[in-house]
């Protein structure tokens, strides 16, 4: 049984997709889809939202008319064994491009040191809110900065080592 366009419009998922679940590009390994899924794969890796990368990388993918399974397999750099040095990278970039001086990290023991002398859970949710707040607004402006920058690099790579397609005849 092959499936046909048809057949993937009219499940659940086709309906929900509509006329971008099959599309052609989102399964092909061509230069211009799998370019378009270097950004589709490396712009949600490179965010903060945790446990989304693959949705991300997904929704991503057919709204650019990339290819799906390139955009899932290149958002996994991101990873386990690079997320503690990416964020830290990503947070003083943010940093840098808000104008702040790094100095979060020389208070770290003064803060757990207050935080264990803090009296009443309430207490330490709020002490704990009012850091992540101070982390937060760097680390999403330096995830950003460094998503556009490596989802262009990504592009602009597969242009520059993938040879063009010879172009098809027209048969008249």
């Amino acid at each position: 049984m092959r499936l046909s366009p048809e057949h993937i419009q009219a499940g659940k998922l086709g309906k929900w997709l509509g006329k971008h679940g099959v599309n052609p590009d989102l399964w092909s390994f061509r230069r211009g889809p799998v370019a378009r899924a270097m950004v589709a794969g490396l712009l949600p890796a490179t965010s903060p939202l945790l446990g989304l990368h693959h949705i991300l990388a997904v929704v991503l993918a057919v709204v650019l008319r990339a290819n799906v399974p390139t955009a899932v397999v290149v958002q996994t750099v991101n990873n386990p064994l690079t997320i503690p040095i990416y964020y830290t990278m990503a947070y003083h970039v943010g940093e840098v491009m808000l104008g702040r001086p790094a100095k979060y990290e020389s208070h770290i023991a003064e803060k757990i040191k207050k935080l264990d002398e803090t009296e009443g859970i309430r207490s330490k949710l709020r002490m704990l809110a009012g850091e992540l707040a101070m982390v937060a607004v760097p680390l999403l402006v330096g995830c950003t900065v460094i998503g556009v920058v490596v989802s262009a690099a990504g592009y602009g790579l597969i242009y520059a080592i993938w040879p063009e397609e010879p172009k098809e005849e027209k048969r008249g």
